[in-house]
């Protein structure tokens, strides 16, 4: 009998809420008033003041009573035995159903009303959900606000979100004190959704976000959380939290992974692609599968453009008659990349076609990055010392060109220079782009007599996008001698700067002169030689443009 009043219920809410709807959309409804004389009222105008008889059947046809909650009246157990005796007729509903039949709050207070039920989605179609809430205080709440938490994905929400503002209100749900009855005291929050296209079959876990202010003045929250039964097309599958025995799942193929071999792939080389396929689906095999491989279009010139990687065989398809539910395979095919290719990840899409045991047809995609990678390569200039002799103490400096004639940028190019007989030096290029020249421009000192053959090792250093270094060494030759004139080692004794010699200051004057022309000589050559190789320098760069 319960089961028709629940009916009767559900018919009675869903004409009045079709209602609210073209006449405004969604609403809070109480399932009672308050009567001019201070009794208590419900919406169909029945006081709670001496009922007639005809008034309290019909109450009892509207405000139900529930085995969830431990009514103090005596109908209850009436309807307990009643429950208990119709209890074989309702054995046929599945354990999976009665899991997602009830309605629970993480609040002892403010919990669903006994007149709830489970709604049933159908995909693309409108669907009436109403929430009953009832106060458990002795006191009343106000300012009840009740927000569904909705999301865009169709894996955790089941209908289409049209607004923003699915938020409802309630000023006051009346506690035991303004009326004894919870049924009575029940509240309803009505929302008319749309059902998405895309939705899965099987139950939606719906939580609404519940805030109000107690009986105290003080603000609280609770989540109310109920479920959603929907039912979707074949093709989309079920949802995890229900699954129909009777029915096979819906079959999906995933890329689980990929390798290529060699490992790094360098463009205008060849490699194999292993691609790692799995049936996800427990149940269903899936028949026909072929899979096309498309390689992303790349090219700078139209005349040259065509995809990244073309297959080795002249065909960029995989087939296989059939995969096991649960089934995984390795597929491999062999391509070769553009040689013209930037240093970059290309996308290979994956377009999947296949068929279930009863001929249904099924199509995925997926996608995988292929990491490329280009040789860096660079050249220099003639790297020279001038002047390529010099003297303990004394500089030479050292200039050249570095050029990038790879495809791919050289980050942090640094020069490093050291030896026995110099100081060690360093310089800093910085970033050079494909094509970019970068100069050297080092002055390098003496601090030890050369005791070999003169050869220097300048070590040109630089990054990848990676920071992986590589470094590479270059020769040159530069000798450092003792020096040219010591004073200390010369003896000048007081005989020497006799007043009565006078040609005795001869011989150090002279030694002065000589000294003094010999620095001025040597730095008018090394100037002008300086000159003369940023010039050639120059030249060279020209020539390179």
């Amino acid at each position: 009998m319960k089961s028709y009043r629940y009916f009767a219920y559900s018919a009675v809410i869903a004409a009045s809420m079709l209602l609210s709807t073209f006449s405004g959309g969604v609403s809070c409804s109480a399932a009672y008033t308050t009567s001019e004389n201070g009794g208590v009222s419900d919406n169909n105008g029945i006081s709670d003041n001496n009922p007639s008889p005809e008034q309290d059947e019909q109450r009892r046809y509207i405000y139900l009573s529930t085995d969830n909650y431990d009514d103090d009246d005596d109908d209850d157990d009436d309807d307990s035995s009643s429950s208990s005796s119709s209890s074989t007729d309702d054995s046929s509903t599945t354990n999976s159903d009665s899991n997602y039949s009830s309605a629970s709050s993480s609040s002892d207070y403010i919990v669903p009303g006994a007149t709830w039920f489970t709604p049933t989605a159908v995909h693309g179609e409108g669907v009436i959900v109403v929430l009953p809430l009832v106060n458990m205080l002795k006191g009343n709440v106000s300012d009840v606000v009740v927000t569904p938490v909705i999301s865009a994905n169709t894996d955790e929400f089941p209908f289409e979100i049209f607004s923003t503002g699915f938020t409802q209100k309630i000023d006051t749900l009346y506690g035991e004190t303004s009326e004894k009855d919870r049924n009575k005291r029940a509240q309803n929050c009505v929302w008319a959704f749309q059902t998405r296209e895309d939705v899965k079959s099987g139950y939606y876990k719906i939580n609404y976000n519940v805030l109000y202010t107690n009986p105290e003045g003080n603000q609280e929250s609770c989540t109310v959380s109920t479920y959603v039964k929907t039912i979707g097309l074949a093709k989309f599958g079920n949802t995890s939290g229900y699954e129909d025995p009777s029915d096979k799942s819906t079959p999906r193929i995933i890329v689980t992974g990929f390798t290529t071999s060699p490992a790094e792939v360098y463009a205008g080389d060849s490699f194999t692609l292993n691609l790692n396929i799995k049936n996800t689906s427990k149940r269903t095999a899936v028949n026909n599968l072929e899979l096309d491989l498309t390689a992303v279009v790349a090219g700078k010139d139209e005349s040259s453009s065509y995809a990244a990687f073309l297959p080795s065989s002249g065909s960029n398809s995989f087939y296989l008659d059939s995969l096991p539910a649960g089934g995984e395979k390795v597929l491999s095919m062999d391509f070769t990349a553009k040689a013209d290719l930037e240093q970059k990840p290309y996308v290979m899409s994956i377009k999947m076609n296949y068929e279930n045991d009863s001929a249904a047809a099924f199509e995925g995609s997926a996608e995988v990055s292929i990491p490329i990678k280009q040789v860096s390569k660079f050249d220099t200039s003639a790297i020279t010392a001038e002047p390529a002799a010099i003297a303990i103490g004394e500089q030479t400096n050292l200039m050249f060109n570095i050029y990038n004639t790879g495809k791919t940028k050289l980050y942090n190019v640094s020069v490093s220079v050291s030896a026995d007989s110099i100081e060690p030096t360093f310089g800093f290029v910085g970033g050079l782009e494909s094509g970019a020249t970068g100069s050297v421009d080092m002055m390098i000192s003496g601090i030890s007599e050369t005791m070999d053959d003169g050869t220097i090792d300048a070590v040109i250093s630089y990054e990848d996008e990676n920071g992986n270094v590589t470094s590479t060494v270059k020769k040159f030759n530069l000798t450092v001698t003792a020096d040219s004139f010591n004073y200390d080692d010369m003896d000048f004794s007081e005989d020497d700067f006799s007043e009565n010699d006078g040609n005795s200051l001869i011989l150090p004057i002279t030694i002065a002169v000589c000294t003094g022309l010999a620095i001025i000589i040597t730095i008018i050559v090394v100037v002008r030689k300086r000159i003369a190789k940023k010039k050639e320098l120059e030249n060279e760069e020209d020539e390179d443009i």
